[in-house]
């Protein structure tokens, strides 16, 4: 046998010696592969801006791990989320864990935004509708249509409410989240307004008319009106100066703190001012009164009373008082009929008419003295009648104090009757010495001159201090003066 021989009978033994595998029964059981255990997966979302952070869990599988306390705490470390979360809430999961349902388990503070900030207008800020106001007995004010409003210095013109700056919020990550700022209200600040130390008001800088033109609040120091002073304006007052540019019709009014200024006639109106007046034209049958000067072309028929001096081109049977000095000029420049009383001098190129209308001018006596006389005469005769009202009282209440016998209540009212008493004796005493110093005054007063360059003619009388002149004659170019008691006459030009 050869060796290949051997080799082949060797395999064939070895063949049957291993054992055949029987076939599979259909009551043979086949093993499977066991799946992985799957824990419990922690989704985490951020929601509502950042404010607010949820947990979604994911139920664990094939005996894998529910949700700990350690894991969703972990969780939400890794998506940065710090602030204001619910432990307690976690607790809760851990012991009784809630799956695919959205949790909230921390918070953070919405931010809250500012206020913006408000206007509230304390003048009339609508366009002017002027209507005539309903008297009680049915019938209809065309003088009183309320067109101007009048401010004070330092008058509250709106108020303002500041705005706040708001709270910033804080995200669930911790992150502070910006609020959104009021907003301030739009300036209004106009001519002459300014905002008090606060800034929660607009004050008025100075006494004026105030007017609202939708955008800035504005204090005039004049008001205008652009035509006439009639039943579309109705009366005129003032805080500060007034112009007129048309006419002032009858039986209307126009006042002003300040000066007045009117570019047409005044007819049967009244004019007051505190400051001066100016009348382009002139003024007939009118009432007018100025703490200052009186400039016009002409004045008939009226009452007039001037603090300061009166220019006009001539005056005609009208009652005329002037604290300064009355100068007719231009050419008419004449004085006829009626009354002028000047404080210094009278001038004018002729006084009186061919026609002998009376003309009386009177030099050395200032109203603006004899009105402060007459008021301090009446305070001193009211006085008078308050103190002896309370003089029986306050002797009676003196008596009972100098015998310590009043009682507490008693002895409030005698103090209220003391100084009550007290403070009228001495107003008293007080106006009694100022009449006391205006008669010395009128008494050692010079007089002015009364200057006519041309003609003084007869039915003219004149009066200087105590003295008396009627002019029964035609004088020419004349001065007339007082000197020792008379009224002498001498040349107005030299």
């Amino acid at each position: 046998m050869d060796i290949l021989t051997d080799a082949s009978e060797l395999e064939n033994d070895k063949a049957s010696q291993i054992p055949c595998e029987a076939p599979p029964t259909a009551d043979t059981e086949i093993p499977r592969e066991v799946p992985p255990a799957v824990d419990a997966v922690i989704n985490v979302s951020i929601d509502n801006c950042g404010l607010e952070a949820c947990l979604n869990i994911e139920s664990p599988s094939n005996g894998g791990a529910a949700p700990t306390f350690e894991s969703m705490n972990a969780a939400l470390s890794d998506c940065g989320i710090s602030y204001n979360i619910n432990i307690e809430k976690l607790k809760e999961i851990e012991a009784a864990p809630i799956y695919s349902s959205d949790i909230p388990v921390a918070s953070g503070i919405a931010p809250i935004d500012g206020i913006d900030g408000t206007a509230s207008f304390r003048i009339k800020t609508e366009e002017k509708n002027l209507r005539p106001k309903e008297n009680k007995n049915g019938t209809v004010n065309y003088h009183d249509l309320d067109m101007v409003e009048n401010v004070i210095q330092g008058q509250v013109l709106c108020a303002i409410t500041l705005p706040t700056e708001g709270t910033p919020g804080i995200s669930v990550k911790g992150k502070e989240l910006s609020q959104k700022k009021g907003r301030p209200v739009q300036s209004y600040l106009g001519k002459n307004t300014e905002l008090n130390e606060a800034g929660t008001a607009i004050l008025s800088k100075i006494k004026g008319q105030v007017e609202f033109d939708g955008r800035k609040i504005n204090v005039n120091e004049t008001f205008y009106i652009k035509e006439n002073v009639d039943n579309s304006t109705g009366n005129i007052k003032v805080s500060s100066n007034l112009v007129v540019l048309g006419m002032v019709l009858p039986g209307f009014k126009i006042v002003a703190d300040g000066n007045i200024v009117v570019k047409g006639t005044v007819e049967a109106s009244t004019v007051n001012a505190k400051g001066s007046i100016s009348l382009e034209s002139g003024i007939t049958g009118s009432k007018l009164y100025c703490d200052g000067d009186l400039k016009c072309r002409f004045i008939e028929n009226c009452v007039i009373f001037v603090k300061g001096d009166i220019n006009a081109e001539y005056i005609i049977n009208s009652d005329i008082k002037c604290g300064k000095n009355i100068k007719i000029i231009g050419s008419m420049a004449k004085i006829i009929g009626g009354s002028c009383i000047a404080g210094q001098n009278i001038e004018a190129h002729t006084i009186g008419s061919v026609a002998n209308v009376k003309t009386r001018l009177e030099l050395g006596t200032d109203h603006t003295v004899i009105e402060r006389q007459q008021e301090l005469l009446a305070q001193v005769e009211e006085l008078e009648k308050q103190i002896v009202k309370l003089k029986p009282l306050f002797t009676i209440l003196s008596q009972l104090d100098a015998g310590d016998r009043l009682t507490p209540e008693k002895r409030q009212a005698f103090k209220n009757v003391s100084y009550s008493y007290d403070t009228y004796t001495k107003l008293q005493e007080e106006a009694k010495k100022e009449l006391e110093e205006i008669a010395e005054s009128i008494q050692k007063r010079g007089f002015g001159r009364i200057i006519c360059q041309g003609t003084i003619y007869p039915y003219t009388k004149v009066v200087i201090g105590k003295a008396t002149l009627p002019i029964t004659n035609i004088l020419s170019n004349t001065s007339l003066y007082y000197n020792e008691g008379n009224i002498c006459t001498g040349t107005a030009r030299g």
